[in-house]
């Protein structure tokens, strides 16, 4: 497979994180209100936050194991190890000031956390259907 497939796969997670994004905080506001809709919302960002920071630590990592890493990338080493324990610091906060300082559903917000597993089991039903 060429690094061309990954970059369309990588384009299409985006796009199907937006959708699936939209369509979650409008559904949730529709089903159960403004809080909801906002709990979704900052979910679905936070997981899209997740997404990124975990491809750049698994860029990082290939870089190393293949000998492509660069001087640059070899600086930014510590921040991309903070980046990747730091998701789950930053999603663990989002949820406890959701649920002690707002009024947002803290439902709503630990689904759209899933968004990104969402995205990836739509690029995965995408890749079955499109090539057959």
């Amino acid at each position: 497979m060429t690094n061309d497939f990954y970059q369309a796969a990588e384009r299409r997670i985006w796009r199907f994180q937006l959708g699936l994004g939209a369509a979650g905080t409008l559904g949730a506001g529709w089903l159960a209100g403004w809080g909801a809709a906002a709990g979704f919302a900052v979910g679905a960002a936070l997981s899209g936050i997740n997404f990124l920071w975990l491809k750049q630590a698994v860029d990082a990592v290939a870089e190393k194991a293949t000998g492509d890493e660069t001087a640059a990338m070899r600086k930014k080493r510590r921040l991309l190890v903070w980046k990747f324990v730091g998701r789950y610091l930053l999603m663990a906060a989002a949820a406890y000031v959701t649920w002690k300082y707002t009024d947002w559903d803290i439902r709503a917000l630990l689904a759209g956390l899933f968004v990104f597993v969402a995205a990836i089991l739509s690029e995965i039903g995408w890749e079955v259907v499109s090539n057959q």
